[in-house]
């Protein structure tokens, strides 16, 4: 079998995949039920199962005798494809449990709808009493109905193509982790053309975090993590013009991997980033009316918007919220561009650290 482990790990993954398995599955099917409220004593407890779990299974993954690459790819181990089949199985509660008013999907379903009724909903302000024919129940209280939509235009694209087909707030989600589910395909795609073990597909694919924000939040982030995986992918194999234009739609769905621009240079032609040029013209050509590069609520989730951000506190503090804003990006552009001269295209680290950096220092 292709990377398959040594004996002694085997029995253990078999322990990890099937037992821990059914703990977290079970974790997450009560979550579902329960309906539990974030950051409450219940939901903590039932998230730590997956969670420790998870622990057991990295450990094992990333030990001495980790899988080994043979010299010709071949199927994948039962033990693998059992494992990732368990994983699609963790997010099916959660996907389908009920998603409340306050649900960030509730505004993408909105700006899918303002686009089908032929409003830009860069330019759309939902509290405006001018649009309260736009409304149902459930976007007359969204939390962010005070300000213009902050999601950039392949998100719109997307939230138009899901609201098309239904207004459900579990379909959009089922389309998230629909999203989810691919990049978990491509990463064992990226990691088997590129000579690595595909069992290190499982740190994301089990990962709880990962799980929770996109299955049980439903968070856009889903849409963004796919088409940067996909750029990696193609980079790696030397495919220039399909990495870059995943990478513009990458940007265009989650701004973050705007800071992974130095890992580009010198390894696609000029003529790959015309085009991916023209693609990102093209996204926003729809949205035009709101100025030559809309952003919406950025510049309002810059000044106000805080969660988690002890060092953006403390820089924009030090100067304003732009400046912490831009010191957060120049952080990550400076870490991707010592990756561009350290490591090659087809090393995780390469993707993973520029955005990490830019994170930690976000508002």
């Amino acid at each position: 079998y292709y990377c398959q482990p040594v004996r002694g790990k085997i029995f253990r993954l078999r322990i990890i995949t099937w037992v821990g398995g059914a703990a977290s599955l079970t974790a997450f099917i009560v979550l579902a039920v329960t309906q539990a409220t974030l950051g409450s004593p219940l939901f903590f407890t039932l998230s730590a199962i997956p969670f420790v779990v998870y622990g057991f299974l990295v450990r094992e993954l990333l030990s001495s005798d980790a899988p080994a690459v043979p010299a010709e790819p071949a199927r994948l181990p039962r033990l693998l494809i059992g494992a990732l089949l368990l994983s699609a199985a963790f997010r099916v509660p959660l996907a389908v449990s009920p998603v409340g008013w306050d649900n960030d999907m509730v505004r993408y379903v909105y700006d899918g709808r303002l686009q089908r009724l032929g409003y830009n909903p860069f330019s759309v302000i939902p509290s405006d009493p001018a649009v309260a024919e736009t409304h149902d129940d459930m976007t007359r209280r969204m939390p962010s109905r005070n300000a213009r939509t902050p999601y950039p235009a392949a998100a719109q694209l997307f939230f138009r193509g899901v609201v098309t087909l239904s207004e459900g707030l579990r379909v959009m989600k089922g389309a998230l982790v629909a999203c989810d589910l691919l990049t978990i395909a491509v990463l064992v795609a990226w990691l088997r053309s590129t000579r690595r073990s595909p069992w290190l597909a499982l740190i994301y694919a089990w990962n709880p975090l990962v799980i929770l924000e996109v299955a049980h939040s439903g968070h856009i982030d889903a849409l963004g993590a796919l088409w940067i995986a996909v750029s990696a992918w193609m980079l790696s194999v030397g495919r220039g013009m399909p990495a870059a234009i995943a990478f513009v739609l990458a940007v265009a769905s989650k701004l973050l991997p705007i800071v992974l621009v130095p890992l580009y240079w010198k390894r696609i032609r000029i003529r790959d980033g015309v085009v991916a040029a023209l693609v990102l013209g093209a996204l926003y050509l729809p949205f035009s009316s709101a100025g030559l590069l809309p952003l919406g609520a950025v510049p309002n989730v810059i000044e106000h918007i805080r969660f988690n951000g002890p060092l953006f506190r403390f820089l924009a503090a030090q100067s304003t919220p732009q400046g912490a804003a831009a010191i957060a990006v120049l952080a990550g552009l400076a870490v991707a561009a010592w990756m561009r001269w350290r490591t090659t295209a087809d090393d995780p680290a390469a993707w993973a650290w520029p955005m990490a950096v830019s994170l930690a220092a976000a508002p």
